[in-house]
């Protein structure tokens, strides 16, 4: 990677989404396994999808650590080190004899998984100005999306030939290939390493920062919401279309893939649109889209409308919103802090993922045999995406 280009190349790009797609395949590549894997622990479904829930809380607040640590040390050394503990924690959960076995090990594996989102927010904000930081945010956003999209294709598969176990195995095997594709072609982007990163007043006056900006904490609501909506349809909805519509887990496998489609439209819209648009009117409309959507999606199931196409067809919207406004979000709430840009991408995914988590722990509590919960659920991250963006982030960035 060519230190502080004009444009991010191709290979830089895909260097930086599949270090993304670690933790995001992770997320939901054995989704198509939870009822069988339910049976075969002998767990009710309220735990199993805790193994979710925890692997969330434990993304979010592990980001805490390796941001500053990336600051402090470099972000190579740190990606390798995360991902070593995420190897550990992928093979614990492939061999896992009881359901807390596993959420444990599903906690150990998100402490390793969230360095590759944190290091390549970071990479990208050490590396490219504010516009380019949106284009080559689009792509890595791509894979925030598409990887829970895609994973249950793969891992419907898996579960049908080889049972839930080869999930875990085969996202170790996924692991090690990046770690062997960044330990070869990253080169190292923090130039300038902060001695002080670590120091206990250096680390709350970084946040303190962070979290006095209107303008951070807006756009960072606005991935947190965007995000939060997704990850309530990705928990809710293999219950719905396997228990509820009677789909087997190989064909359920395709159904999260439909919202690639919105996503990829989205997301080329924002790529295209990064240098000649303004990023607040990109986050305005993709924003705007989220919340019509998920507000569409409650009244289909309240209007006893609910079929597989009725509830595939809000969340392709949403996503399209979804592309639209994460890459200029992101972009928009890193730019103004250049010397804590590991603290920042820390912070912004720690926000991303414990509102994640408390949308999972909500869709599973009010599950009742419906679409509903998961509707709620992706419903409240439009509006809180929504209401980041128009009341939080627009009035501080006019002022």
């Amino acid at each position: 990677m060519a230190d502080t280009p004009a444009r991010a190349t191709t290979g830089a790009i895909v260097l930086l989404t599949s270090m993304v797609m670690l933790g995001q395949m992770s997320i939901s590549l054995y989704i198509p396994s939870l009822p069988s894997l339910a049976q075969a622990l002998a767990a009710p479904a309220e735990e199993v999808k805790l193994t979710m829930t925890v692997y969330l809380v434990a993304f979010a607040v592990s980001q805490l650590v390796w941001g500053p640590l990336s600051d402090r040390f470099g972000r190579r050394p740190v990606l390798f080190a995360g991902i070593a503990v995420y190897l550990a924690g992928t093979l614990a959960c492939a061999a896992a004899q009881g359901i807390y076995w596993l959420i444990a090990a599903r906690g150990l594996q998100a402490v390793g998984a969230c360095v590759g989102t944190t290091i390549s927010r970071a990479v990208t904000r050490d590396r490219y100005d504010r516009s380019e930081a949106a284009r080559t945010m689009a792509f890595i956003g791509i894979a925030m999306a598409v990887g829970p999209a895609i994973a249950p294709v793969i891992g419907g598969q898996l579960q049908e030939l080889f049972g839930w176990r080869s999930a875990f195995l085969g996202l170790a095997l996924f692991g090690a290939c990046v770690l062997a594709a960044t330990w070869a072609r990253l080169d190292e982007s923090n130039r300038n390493p902060d001695r002080q990163a670590l120091h206990p007043g250096r680390l709350l006056a970084s946040f303190a920062t962070l979290l006095s900006s209107r303008v951070y904490v807006g756009y960072a609501l606005v991935a947190a919401g965007a995000f939060s909506g997704l990850m309530a349809y990705t928990t809710g909805i293999p219950f719905v279309f396997i228990d509820l519509f009677g789909v087997s887990p190989a064909l359920f496998g395709f159904v999260p893939s439909f919202t690639v489609v919105g996503y990829l439209s989205g997301s080329v819209v924002a790529s295209r649109m990064a240098a000649r648009a303004a990023g607040t009117r990109m986050v305005a409309i993709g924003t705007s889209v989220c919340a019509a959507a998920g507000i569409g999606f409650v009244a289909v199931v309240a209007t006893g409308n609910a079929t597989p196409v009725t509830v595939v067809l809000p969340m392709v919207v949403f996503m399209f919103g979804f592309g639209v406004s994460l890459p200029n979000a992101m972009a928009a709430a890193m730019h103004p802090f250049p010397r804590i840009a590991g603290a920042a991408a820390a912070l912004t995914g720690f926000l991303q993922m414990t509102i994640a988590a408390a949308g999972t722990v909500a869709v599973a509590s009010l599950a009742d045999g419906t679409p509903m919960s998961t509707a709620l659920g992706v419903c409240g991250g439009g509006l809180l995406a929504a209401a980041g963006f128009f009341l939080v982030a627009k009035p501080a960035d006019r002022a």
